[in-house]
């Protein structure tokens, strides 16, 4: 009989170390690009404010979402959240819920307890084609395995 770890499939998108490491990096670089440029060549007052605000605003958000994404597998019995230098494992019975976006783009997973990577964990489903009033396919999986193994 195979161990649990050869059983692990992968839930979370390839795209998560792209939003992890690159779209932040290119959102950092691109705004100091921007910022100074503002130095050389100084914009209208208006246009200074709004610019240097949505760059804040842009970079900020992309560094904090990529910062939050785990990468995540799953078996029978557990959830595997890697993080850059760690990898935790988690007992199914331990996510108290699963919500997100319904195409699965964040999944959203609260603990019961904290966890080393906290309460909440956030990764991309891997891609699928989710029609609008369609729930991405993961959310239903995870659910129907969180509940046998409370029964079970």
């Amino acid at each position: 009989m195979p161990s649990s770890t050869q059983m692990r499939r992968v839930i979370s998108s390839g795209w998560t170390v792209v939003f992890k490491v690159p779209v932040p990096l290119f959102s950092v670089g691109l705004s100091v690009f921007l910022l100074l440029g503002l130095f050389h060549d100084p914009p209208q007052p208006l246009d200074n404010a709004l610019g240097t605000f949505m760059m804040i605003v842009v970079t900020s958000f992309s560094c904090w979402f990529g910062a939050r994404l785990k990468q995540v597998s799953i078996d029978e019995h557990n959830l595997y959240i890697a993080g850059f230098f760690k990898e935790i494992s988690i007992p199914i019975p331990a996510i108290d819920t699963v919500s997100g976006f319904h195409n699965g783009s964040p999944v959203i997973l609260r603990l019961k307890k904290k966890s080393e990577f906290g309460h909440t964990i956030f990764f991309l489903a891997k891609w699928r084609l989710v029609l609008p009033w369609e729930t991405h396919p993961i959310f239903g999986q995870l659910r129907q395995l969180i509940r046998k193994n409370q029964v079970g």
